[in-house]
């Protein structure tokens, strides 16, 4: 993952209640990947569910990334928590979430100058 163009945070809710426990906040995100060797990008949307403790630094532009990690930490046992999300670079974005699912992989328009 190279940079994210795009995210859209959102709420499923459980029933009509604005704040019942069981909303399930989550992230869907754009990023745009260059895979190596190749001038193409790739728009990988995913959406990750049950999201808490969101930290983005989001300064204009595209968010660059340097080290993007999938952390798998279901080894803590922590309620509802299954993955930490970040990127240990430049620690623009960091959160955790409770599962992830990959919508579309598709190719860019956008190209870098």
């Amino acid at each position: 993952m190279k940079y994210i163009v795009e995210m859209k945070y959102f709420i499923e809710y459980y029933d009509r209640s604005l704040l019942d426990e069981k909303n399930k906040t989550n992230l869907q995100i754009i990023f745009l990947v260059q895979p190596n060797g190749i001038t193409q990008f790739y728009e990988v949307s995913i959406n990750f569910y049950g999201v808490e403790n969101v930290e983005l630094f989001a300064n204009g532009g595209p968010i660059q990334l340097s080290t993007f990690q999938i952390i798998d930490i279901r080894d803590r046992s922590w309620e509802n928590i299954k993955f930490q999300v970040r990127d240990i670079g430049s620690e623009d974005i960091d959160f955790y979430c409770n599962s992830i699912e990959v919508l579309e992989v598709k190719e860019s328009q956008l190209v870098n100058d």
